[in-house]
């Protein structure tokens, strides 16, 4: 009896909490999580954070550089002296000698006198002019994260187009599935119609195998779908970085709430060179480059810079003298010049220059795809506008050509392969209309990455 009562109440739980498992997202939900927790996003957020950290280091160029250096050591190869045999010096009074003697000791060198030595510096150097290398490293960082941010701009725009194609496709083909779904309850009754038909003596068996025919068809189709559907949701999954077996609902309609007429196509033409991000990104590490040429070429200017030394040391001078602790300091201004390094600095100029060249390169030819592009999309959006109004008339023809072979079938009039044949071209304009109209979602969100921004 327990066992009963758990598996009722079981079997009560368990459909509850699948419902209520179901996450339900909207366009703008997906894409805000895709947006959150895709890692190509944060992978560029590195770069921005590498472009800060190397801010922080050119800055420290406009700073005096303060440095310390301090040794104690043992050693057994500093000079010392000794004092040789005396030699008797006459002693002089206004050039003439007076009689007296003075014993002078003079010293020679021995070279393996043993000492304890102590030395330090404090050093203060500061760059008064170094040919503009400074300002040049700054404004290079500074647009090298311009460029970094365009990139992360242009990885966000191309997430947000996938994530609208994921999502549509999802809702084309739940939508498609509902189509059949209907379909395939008009198949049912006509069944019934043709066994009621054929029990009555009117129809023949055969229009009732053709109905159930029909009816495992589309059961097969449904499961197919189906099959696709969980495809879409997976791609859909991917772009968000959510886990796979979390169960999800898209919500939402491919019906078009404004005009394509007020898309303004002039405008898009002549902005989408400004607005796309990855050009945007090309023209600022150009910039970038130019900065760098300029440091490299500034090579061959002189730094100038002044410099401070404060100094104290122990056991340097000669005996008796070592034990002394002596300390000063010296101020001054010095001047370094590259005269002649065989043409590097050339060289590294050149290279800038070509991969300057390269990048403008870059640039017209992106400027030529975008236009492309651009002009292809606009192009599918009059085609698709045109035939979403002429399959809208399809429909409704289709509609009525189904009610007349219904109608007919039912009197006796048409064949079950004639009501099939009007009812699978009701299925076929229907899911046509779907699939224009996720068209035009889909081609609407690529022109929204292509310019940069929102239509």
């Amino acid at each position: 009896m327990k066992k009963i009562i758990i598996l009722i109440v079981l079997s009560v739980i368990i459909p509850i909490t699948g419902v209520y498992a179901q996450k339900t997202i909207t366009l703008e939900d997906a894409i805000n999580t895709a947006l959150n927790n895709n890692p190509a996003i944060k992978i560029n957020k590195t770069f921005e954070k590498e472009a800060d950290a190397k801010m922080v280091q050119a800055q420290s160029t406009f700073l005096p550089q303060l440095n310390f250096l301090g040794k104690y050591f043992y050693t057994n190869n500093l000079p010392g002296f000794y004092p040789l045999l005396g030699t008797e010096v006459p002693v002089m009074n206004g050039g003439a000698p007076t009689g007296d003697y003075i014993t002078m000791h003079p010293m020679a060198p021995y070279p393996d006198h043993n000492r304890d030595v102590f030395k330090s510096d404090l050093n203060l150097i500061y760059p008064i002019y170094v040919g503009g290398k400074r300002i040049n490293a700054k404004e290079s960082l500074s647009t090298l994260k311009q460029a970094y941010q365009k990139d992360t701009k242009e990885t966000e725009a191309s997430i947000v187009y996938k994530v609208n194609m994921a999502f549509y496709n999802n809702i084309f083909i739940e939508q498609v599935i509902d189509v059949y779904n209907e379909v395939l309850a008009q198949l049912e009754k006509h069944h019934e119609l043709a066994k009621k038909a054929y029990e009555e003596g009117v129809r023949s068996e055969f229009d009732i195998v053709t109905f159930e025919s029909k009816i495992q068809g589309f059961k097969t189709k449904i499961v197919e779908m189906q099959g696709n559907k969980k495809i879409a949701e997976t791609a859909l999954k991917n772009l968000m970085n959510i886990p796979l077996n979390e169960n999800i609902k898209c919500i939402g309609d491919l019906e078009l709430n404004d005009s394509l007429h007020k898309i303004n196509i002039p405008g898009i033409e002549n902005e989408v060179d400004k607005g796309n991000y990855k050009m945007q990104s090309l023209l600022l590490k150009e910039q970038v480059l130019n900065h760098k040429k300029d440091i490299i070429d500034a090579g061959k200017k002189p730094t100038v810079f002044s410099f401070g030394n404060y100094h104290v040391y122990h056991g340097m001078d000669f005996p008796p003298f070592d034990k002394t602790w002596r300390s000063g300091y010296a101020i001054g201004v010095g001047v370094k010049m590259n005269i002649f390094d065989g043409n590097l600095t050339k060289g590294k100029s050149m290279e800038i220059q070509a991969n300057i060249d390269k990048i403008k390169e870059y640039e017209n030819g992106l400027s030529l795809q975008l236009r492309f592009e651009v002009s292809k999309a606009l192009e599918t959006l009059n085609s698709l506008r045109a035939q979403k109004e002429s399959t809208i008339s399809n429909i409704k023809v289709a509609e009525k050509a189904l009610q007349i072979a219904q109608t007919g079938y039912e009197n006796g009039v048409n064949t079950s392969i004639e009501l099939n044949d009007a009812q699978l071209n009701v299925l076929k304009t229907k899911i046509q209309l779907l699939k224009i109209e996720k068209d035009i979602k889909i081609t609407k969100a690529k022109l929204e990455y292509l310019k940069g921004s929102n239509l």
